[in-house]
């Protein structure tokens, strides 16, 4: 019997599963109880809704940091119930994971994603680094790729249905957010979650110059502790949206001084292509333009062009030399 490829991404702000073209994507928190042992209590956006309303007993795990899990078990609890869901009872022993990793880890930090899987009861794993998604929609010939991702931000340059250079930077939409919440703190002297920092960056973060978009968010006082509702603008969260992504520039250019100078002329030639929540940021092909002088492409669903890039992989017979060529 043929066994059913299931793609999974154990991203830092997400896990998302594509199984038979559906996307499953939740956030990669786990609701978790420590009394008489470990109980998983809620996954996702159903462990979000109880903020406030778990018991003294219960924690929020996010079991990934920077890319890399951190708590195998938590992991397992979390795939395990995502795959079961996707599946509807399938066979386990039917299955073979393809798990979406960043560049650039470890022989532990491998290991580690190959255990969570194996917490979860899958035993079949294969492990891709994300920028190699990308590659059914560059040309191959000598392309440079980044995928900007919740914890990390993959960089690198493909040729031959390979990876010719590549490096992993611990900055990606968690970063944003977190620097987003230091901002609004420091204007408008409210604290506000990290969710809603994540939101304000969603509606109007931006990379442009000028921008006259606002949106209101809560957060409680710094001086009163009571809840205020403030109309935040665009303007005033730039400053942290650009820090991080010219750090992301920054890496990005000194790689292209590794590189040979006939691979450094193709790349040019054919600019950046762009996957990952982090590419929807309004402005960024005219940023990297200024910054980096190449053209910008970002995919139409950057969010899903690493799992769909995979897919079409797996479907054209690739992906089988490419994991061979890898060994």
């Amino acid at each position: 019997m043929p066994k059913t490829k299931i793609i999974v991404d154990m991203g830092t702000s997400n896990v998302s599963i594509f199984y038979k073209s559906l996307v499953l994507k939740e956030p990669n928190v786990a609701l978790i109880r420590r009394k008489n042992g470990v109980e998983p209590i809620a996954f996702g956006n159903e462990a979000l809704n109880l903020v406030g309303s778990a018991d003294e007993y219960c924690s929020f795990i996010n079991p990934v940091s920077d890319g890399v899990i951190v708590n195998a078990e938590v992991a397992g609890f979390i795939l395990s119930h995502y795959l079961k869901k996707v599946l509807r009872g399938n066979p386990l022993r039917t299955v073979e994971i393809i798990a979406v990793i960043p560049c650039g880890l470890s022989v532990a930090e491998r290991e580690n994603i190959e255990n969570a899987f194996y917490r979860a009861g899958y035993k079949e794993v294969a492990l891709i680094e994300s920028v190699l998604g990308l590659l059914p929609f560059v040309d191959g010939k000598g392309s440079a790729v980044m995928v900007i991702g919740g914890g990390t931000t993959e960089f690198a340059v493909l040729k031959d249905g390979a990876i010719l250079s590549a490096c992993s930077l611990n900055i990606g939409g968690k970063e944003v957010d977190k620097r987003i919440k230091e901002k609004v703190l420091d204007i408008y002297n409210i604290v506000i979650s990290e969710y809603a920092a994540e939101r304000l960056k969603k509606e109007i973060g931006s990379l442009y110059d000028n921008n006259t978009a606002s949106y209101e968010i809560a957060g409680r006082g710094v001086l009163d502790q009571a809840l205020h509702r403030e109309e935040i603008t665009a303007e005033s969260i730039k400053a942290p949206i650009s820090f991080c992504y010219k750090k992301i520039i920054d890496v990005a250019e000194s790689l292209f001084t590794t590189l040979p100078s006939s691979a450094v002329s193709e790349v040019i030639s054919r600019g950046l292509y762009l996957a990952g929540g982090g590419a929807a940021m309004q402005g960024l092909e005219d940023f990297i333009n200024k910054y980096l002088h190449i053209s910008a492409t970002i995919d139409a669903e950057p969010e899903t062009t690493v799992l769909r890039g995979i897919n079409e992989l797996i479907e054209s017979g690739k992906l089988h030399h490419i994991l061979n060529f890898k060994k």
